[in-house]
């Protein structure tokens, strides 16, 4: 990847397009410039659009040339998390690693990389962890290609499974293979495919045993879809079979047999005089004999029909061979790690059976996306059945007839009426197993005129990646690219309906009629401004032992959200009318509050209010340097809490007639260990962006003579470095500083210069740098600097500000 050399006079304008970082951290490597790799590739990581895998491979590139090596390590795992697939990441992690993490880039690298020399170092390292063969193929309409290794073999097979039986090519070893040595043999292959609309199969085998099976794609077009319009029907439907749910099955013994009991219960328990469901179950060729046997044994009762597949054919062959052998009445897709409730088939099916236009139905569910309750886009925890059973139940009564219209289902738990499936057809076999085959199937029911829906009545849990949780990522990846071919504005609308969020009124009455924890809590009373003390105080909180719940105000409506990420999250007050006010005080009454901390400097006054109307302590904090009526007009005996003693001395001069109460703040240590023989630069850590801000970190920018970092974001980061001495990082959380700031060498840390952020957890990390810090000097004088540390007097102006850094750091 060699771009050209770095040049000093190079556009600064470049660090504006997240296209030019990456191109110039990868000139940075090439001319082995190790620093400015870092810096470009860290910020890369930090800015929007959000970061491929190769981004934070640059950065692990970066920081492994700079002896950071655990930081490399992580920047790849997180790369891995991006892209299981990435080539550059895993031949790193294979290269690097000394445990378990190198076994499995080995295997990730024996279908995906071309190198020989890498494929024969890892398949010696799976050769040693008992592995005995290994193959990587291409796919194409008319072939298929690839090799094959092992270690004994007599014979060696390739086929392709076709409608009417099997192409079979045999293959014997090649001794002049780039892969073939002493231990391993090794030979290459190609078979020709049939043209035809069905599926097909490709098998790999050693001495008749079967070590990789994949199901290939129709390679003739199926004839083109009828207008969309003209497939929905518009009339009553006609076909009264009872539901099929259909249950493919691989793996996870204890997640399955939860399954069955749960759908055997539900069935059962089935007293509405409404039609059944039948249960057909599709072994999928599990590995697990446990599972095999228990299936066949409910097959033996009657209590389920069973399919037995001779090979694995992945989810979606396995779902289209179930709909083969289901000619009538709707369907339920469901996962083998799901639990449902009784009669959720017969509320999803009168939810589908309201208008003839839907097409789809998909219930709540812990870990559903955008059908997650109580955090949408949320894998929130699994509750136990009788805890499933109770959720469903109260959205069955709060949520009654509710229907709300989203972009497409999920697969999880998907009911699908009859006559949609008329109009589409099976899924689509140009997916790979387990993932996003059924957005395509929704979406191609929009196109045909159906409607899909949520039915926010229904509850169902469902664990989650059960079945390929390792290879999760890398199929939504690979499906998500065929998913963009055929749906190109999907993504986009995603985004919108997130941002819409037009299921939160159903999880806001959920939450409502949901019974709360009965422990104690602390209400967190905070604004977006101030958010990140208030967080801060949560994650103090939570480590106590006591339950936060966050007010936060957007404008006039209070957002409540337990800190935790249990119920509540969906509820917004609103205190300005009478209801509202009711309303907010049943509310606060449910959550059992022992206090309520003030973090926001200016609350609604109807909030402070009402609070105090309902009895509860009050307990402002000073985060800012004012506080708003609502807080100085509360009674003379209130307490004033400050987190630390800057903040203590600045009350106390600002309001000495209040009682101050300086709190515990536990804050990180921040160690910068210096870079001998390297210039040093000067660190800015601001807490937000703000004009005033960007107004005097530009000031220094022009003013001093050494380069400067600026760890977080500003007002406008292009901008300021478009100046040659200045770069800035991009966001950073407090934990990060140390890691972000050290290639930068910094000799000396400027914070804490705009207005007062008492408790912000920047500040206060940046407060404590091992280096030394200039800061605005609240405390009037009355906290002592540590030795080599500016504290700048609270009221200097600009130019003061400025003349003062310059000399303490000797930069003029």
């Amino acid at each position: 990847m060699v771009l050209g050399p770095v040049t000093d006079n190079q556009d600064r304008a470049a660090y504006s397009s997240y296209v030019m970082l990456e191109r110039m951290a990868a000139q940075a490597l090439t001319a082995k410039d190790y620093f400015a790799a870092f810096k470009y590739a860290d910020r890369r990581c930090r800015v929007d659009p959000s970061s491929a895998a190769h981004c934070f491979v640059l950065r692990a590139e970066a920081n492994w040339r700079l002896e950071r090596k655990e930081a490399a390590m992580a920047d790849l795992a997180e790369a891995l998390l991006v892209d299981p697939s990435d080539l550059a990441a895993n031949r790193r992690m294979f290269a690097w690693a000394t445990d378990d993490r190198r076994r499995t880039a080995a295997a990730d690298l024996i279908g995906r990389d071309s190198n020989p020399a890498v494929l024969r170092l890892a398949i010696e390292e799976l050769r040693q962890a008992g592995y005995r063969h290994w193959a990587a193929y291409s796919v194409f309409d008319n072939h298929v290609t690839g090799w094959i290794a092992w270690t004994t073999a007599n014979a060696v097979e390739v086929s392709v499974g076709v409608e009417n039986g099997a192409l079979i090519s045999q293959l014997e070893p090649d001794p002049f293979h780039p892969l073939a040595s002493v231990d391993v043999q090794a030979a290459a292959f190609l078979v020709r495919r049939p043209t035809s609309r069905a599926p097909q199969t490709l098998t790999l085998t050693c001495d008749g045993e079967i070590f990789r099976v994949r199901r290939l794609a129709p390679n003739l077009s199926s004839p083109p879809d009828l207008p969309s319009q003209a497939c929905r029907s518009t009339a009553s439907r006609s076909d009264t079979s009872p539901p099929t749910v259909i249950v493919p099955v691989y793996r996870d013994v204890a997640a399955t047999l939860d399954c069955f009991d749960s759908l055997i219960k539900a069935r059962a328990s089935n007293t509405t005089g409404k039609l059944s469901f039948r249960i057909l179950a599709i072994d999928d060729t599990s590995p697990e004999p446990e599972l095999r046997r228990y299936l066949s044994e409910l097959a033996a009762r009657g209590t389920i029909d069973l399919l037995v597949n001779e090979s694995n054919l992945g989810f979606v062959g396995a779902i289209n061979r179930a709909l083969e052998n289901v000619l009538a009445g709707d369907v339920v897709l469901l996962n083998s790690d799901t639990i449902v409730p009784p009669d959720f088939v017969e509320r999803l099916a009168d939810v589908a059976r309201s208008t003839p236009d839907i097409g789809t139905v998909t219930p709540l569910s812990n870990n559903g996306d955008i059908f997650s309750f109580p955090v949408p886009n949320n894998v929130n925890p699994m509750q136990s059945y009788e805890g499933i059973l109770e959720i469903n139940r109260i959205a069955s009564i709060a949520n009654a007839g509710d229907v709300t219209d989203v972009p497409s289902g999920i697969g999880f738990c998907l009911y699908v009426t009859r006559d949609c499936l008329k109009a589409i057809g099976a899924l689509s076999e140009n997916f790979e197993r387990g993932y996003l085959e059924d957005v395509d199937l929704c979406l191609r029911a929009r196109g045909k005129g159906f409607r899909n829906v949520c039915a926010p009545s229904v509850y169902v849990g469902h664990h989650g990646s059960k079945s390929f949780q390792h290879e999760k990522r890398r199929l939504v990846l690979r499906n998500l690219e065929v998913l963009d071919q055929r749906f190109p504005d999907y993504r986009r609308e995603c985004r919108a309906f997130e941002i819409a969020d037009p299921l939160r009124p159903a999880r806001a009455k959920l939450d409502r009629a949901l019974t709360w924890p009965c422990q104690p809590s602390v209400l967190i009373l905070g604004n977006r401004r101030r958010f990140a003390v208030a967080e801060e105080r949560a994650r103090h909180l939570g480590e106590r032992g006591e339950r936060a719940i966050f007010l936060s105000r957007e404008r006039d409506v209070i957002h409540v959200r337990a800190a935790d990420g249990s119920s509540p999250q969906a509820i917004q007050l609103n205190v300005g009318t009478e209801t509202g006010a009711t309303e907010a005080a049943a509310i606060i009454t449910r959550l059992h509050p022992e206090r309520v901390e003030v973090f926001e400097p200016n609350p609604l006054p109807q909030l402070i209010d009402l609070i105090r109307k309902l009895g509860l302590p009050i307990h402002p904090w000073l985060t800012a340097g004012t506080l708003s009526e609502a807080i100085t007009s509360l009674p003379d005996e209130t307490q004033l809490f400050v987190p630390g003693k800057n903040a203590q001395a600045f009350a106390k001069a600002r309001w000495p007639e209040r009682k101050i109460v300086l709190q515990d703040w536990p804050t990180r240590p921040l160690t910068v260990e210096p870079i001998h023989g390297a210039s040093r630069s000067v660190a800015i850590v601001p807490s937000e962006p703000s004009p005033a801000s960007f107004r005097l970190i530009r000031r220094l920018v022009d003013d001093l003579r050494r380069s400067i970092v600026v760890a977080g974001v500003t007002c406008d980061d292009e901008r300021l470095m478009s100046c040659t001495n200045v770069f800035v990082t991009g966001r950073i959380a407090a934990s990060e500083i140390g890691d972000v700031l050290a290639p930068h060498n910094p000799g000396w840390l400027l914070t804490d210069f705009d207005e007062p952020a008492f408790g912000h957890p920047l500040i206060e990390t940046a407060r404590r740098a091992s280096i030394p810090v200039a800061y605005r000097d609240w405390s009037a004088g009355s906290v002592k600097p540590r030795k080599g540390d500016l504290a700048i007097p609270a009221n200097a102006d600009e130019e003061e500000f400025i003349d003062a850094v310059i000399a303490w750091a000797g930069l003029s």
